[in-house]
């Protein structure tokens, strides 16, 4: 019994034995495919990383050209020459371009976010536009209009409005592209003039030989008959060579605005040419007795010398003199000033003329330069004109500053402050030529 007891007993071990050793390869066979896993794992993490570094660095790629892209698409709004603006559907302002700022007198930072309608409530007119196409859903091409900005002045714009939408259709907004056309109407309007004044010029260039020869009669019989007659009808005949005279210039400043002026360039002291003008019209002014004038030179640029055709600027010194004059009726003070100016790249000088006259109202302003336009009974609306003609050819440029009952100051700014005749100049003889 003892033996087949102990027999027992020892094929139970071994079958514990067996069962454990089982156990244990299944384990180890468990582990080596756990340690399989793992490893695929690791190997699967190093590829999602490759992977992740890859997508990463192809979507740094993508937003780098994005900003990019952006950037430039900025920058080419911002070089625009025209404005743009653009809203979302619900009015808001999305891009409002440097040009639109210029155009309009308004910041970008202060309209940015907000709705059209509030800010820019004050820039009469420009609204409409956007607000009726948001209402309609339809573009609008090459609108021309007039608004008003909020200090009283006036732009003339020519506008196209363009419906936005995404891929899939959905509209997303609205963009006006508009161009300042103020300037380019009032140079239209200054060659019409321009046209005028050649056509008038072109007949009075044909007849002027007709008119003068004539007119010349009329002065020397004039003068032969003031020599024989007496009193009132040596009056009379004043007045008809004085008639002569004034008809004689009116032919001459006709001829000149039409005609093509060619320079007679020459190394000029600016404050000398303003000494020379000034002495002529005191001269003038001793003769006919008015005492009540008063000049004042202020010349704060001595070393003034530039390049011009100084019998052309004198013509338009004098103009300019002599209309400060007249419109000081009971006399008063004209200063004449020289000041050099450094600007913005800019080089030349200004000269000054400020009389203590009637003055300009805003009307007159507006058409003081224009042919033929005169507030004086015995003018010929001409001077101005032949002013602005004669510095504009010298580069120039010509403004008034003037207030009713304060007075009138002429500023004239030519460029190039030189020392000595550059060579490309070619001084021309006019009275050859």
């Amino acid at each position: 019994m003892k033996n087949l007891n102990s027999e027992s007993v020892n094929n139970k071990e071994r079958y514990k034995m067996s069962d454990l050793s089982t156990i244990f390869d299944s384990f180890n066979a468990n582990a080596l495919k756990l340690e399989a896993s793992y490893k695929q794992l690791q190997d699967r993490i190093v590829e999602i990383d490759r992977e992740m570094a890859q997508t990463n660095e192809c979507l740094n790629k993508k937003v780098q050209e994005l900003n990019k892209l952006t950037r430039y698409l900025n920058s080419v709004l911002e070089g625009m020459y025209c404005g743009v603006v653009a809203i979302d559907m619900d009015g808001r302002i999305e891009t409002f371009n440097k040009s639109s700022e210029k155009i309009l007198q308004v910041k970008a930072s202060d309209v940015l976010g907000k709705s059209i309608q509030v800010a820019l409530a004050g820039t009469n007119g420009f609204n409409k536009l956007l607000l009726e196409s948001l209402s309609t859903r339809e573009n609008v091409f090459n609108q021309k209009r007039v608004i008003e900005l909020e200090d009283g002045s006036s732009r003339y714009l020519e506008s196209s409005v363009t419906i936005l939408q995404d891929t899939s259709g959905t509209l997303t907004g609205l963009v006006e592209i508009f161009q300042d056309l103020s300037e380019i109407r009032e140079l239209k309007g200054r060659l019409y003039s321009v046209n005028d004044l050649i056509s008038v010029g072109t007949m009075a260039a044909s007849i002027a030989h007709e008119i003068r020869n004539p007119l010349n009669g009329i002065a020397g019989f004039a003068c032969l008959l003031q020599k024989e007659l007496k009193g009132q009808n040596l009056k009379l005949v004043d007045y008809i060579i004085l008639g002569t005279k004034n008809i004689n210039k009116i032919v001459t400043d006709l001829l000149l605005l039409a005609r093509p002026i060619t320079l007679n360039l020459r190394s000029c002291k600016i404050s000398e040419i303003i000494d020379r003008s000034l002495d002529l019209v005191s001269e003038e002014s001793r003769k006919k007795g008015d005492k009540n004038i008063h000049i004042k030179k202020d010349y704060l640029f001595q070393n003034n010398n530039i390049v011009c055709d100084p019998e052309r600027l004198q013509q338009a010194f004098l103009n300019i003199i002599l209309n400060a004059i007249q419109s000081m009726h009971d006399g008063g003070e004209l200063t004449v000033f020289v000041q050099e100016v450094i600007e913005d790249g800019f080089c030349g000088v200004r000269i000054g003329f400020s009389d203590s006259g009637e003055g300009m109202s805003e009307d007159t302003m507006e058409n003081v330069f224009e042919p033929f336009f005169t507030t004086k009974t015995d003018g010929t609306g001409l001077g101005l004109v032949i002013v602005r003609k004669i510095i504009e050819l010298h580069g120039g440029e010509v403004s008034i500053e003037s207030e009713k009952k304060e007075g009138s100051t002429i500023l004239l700014t030519l460029p190039e402050i030189q020392n000595e005749i550059p060579k490309a100049f070619s001084c021309v003889d006019t009275k050859n030529s």
